[in-house]
């Protein structure tokens, strides 16, 4: 599967990353990375000759935008964006069940899973104080449309992720019912027929003091044969496949509306 990429200037490349693809690897053999794609296979390495610089990550199975830095300057710039949460990252993601919400707020710390047998999986905290190995996490959840993917009630929602935890998006989305459709480890190993993981990153703004790059790519599944010839609608709550639609979607989560829509927060009990 190809990697495309979708900006490059002397600082920075930023690609479109095909779902279920490692953005590198130290294995030799390992040839289904972005660095194999887009560069040489040890470009993540100090010791290449032109070492690129991977200051975001996505999961294996998550497609869309990916920022990656081609000096050590650059990288530090785009990491303390990161680090300050200046940074604004929008995904799309095709959930298991309807909602009961229009609009949510996710605000489960995060922490390892100790009883994952060896698997690599977070899990949320929803009891009050977290242990001190969870990490406080936000996600901000709107809802785009109702549908049945196979028959199966499912949901196209937008997501906003505030903070930036290992699997954030995935584990939140569990937490409160609605697996992501095709998420194999955090359905347990049972979501197995779906041909993918339907989380991709849409949308990444990075506000540089100089200029701002603003990258999006198209909608990503119903341009999808394969998804959407399964799906079957039953309401849209907002228009979402045009670029110009998603940026205006954008500005709803961003400022938080929640007048006329369904609202509901996820967070500790006490």
């Amino acid at each position: 599967m190809a990697v495309t990429k979708i900006h490059e200037d002397d600082d920075y490349v930023i690609v479109n990353k095909p779902f279920d693809m490692f953005i590198n690897a130290n294995d030799e053999n390992e040839k289904n990375t972005v660095a194999c794609h887009i560069a040489s296979h040890d470009s993540h390495l100090s010791t290449s000759l032109n070492p690129l610089h991977f200051v975001q990550r996505l999961d294996y199975s998550t497609s869309g935008v990916l920022c990656i830095a081609k000096n050590k300057k650059a990288a530090a710039r785009v990491g303390r964006l990161f680090e300050k949460r200046l940074t604004r990252k929008y995904y799309m993601a095709v959930l298991r069940r309807h909602l009961q919400f229009d609009v949510a707020d996710i605000k489960y710390a995060i922490g390892v899973d100790e009883s994952s047998d060896g698997a690599h999986r977070m899990r949320a905290v929803r009891a009050a104080p977290p242990p001190c190995a969870a990490r406080a996490a936000h996600t901000r959840v709107l809802a785009l449309e109702s549908g049945a993917y196979c028959g199966q009630p499912a949901s196209v929602v937008l997501l906003k992720p505030i903070t930036g935890r290992t699997h954030q998006l995935r584990v939140h989305c569990t937490t409160i019912g609605h697996t992501i459709l095709g998420d194999y480890t955090y359905s347990n190993r049972e979501d197995t027929a779906p041909h993918r993981m339907f989380l991709h990153a849409t949308r990444l703004v990075l506000p540089f003091q100089n200029k701002t790059l603003d990258i999006q790519t198209e909608e990503p599944f119903f341009t999808d044969q394969q998804f959407a010839s399964k799906w079957e609608s039953e309401k849209v709550f907002f228009k979402y496949r045009s670029k110009e639609d998603f940026v205006s979607l954008c500005d709803v989560i961003d400022e938080n509306r929640v007048d006329g829509l369904r609202y509901q927060e996820f967070c500790f009990q006490e």
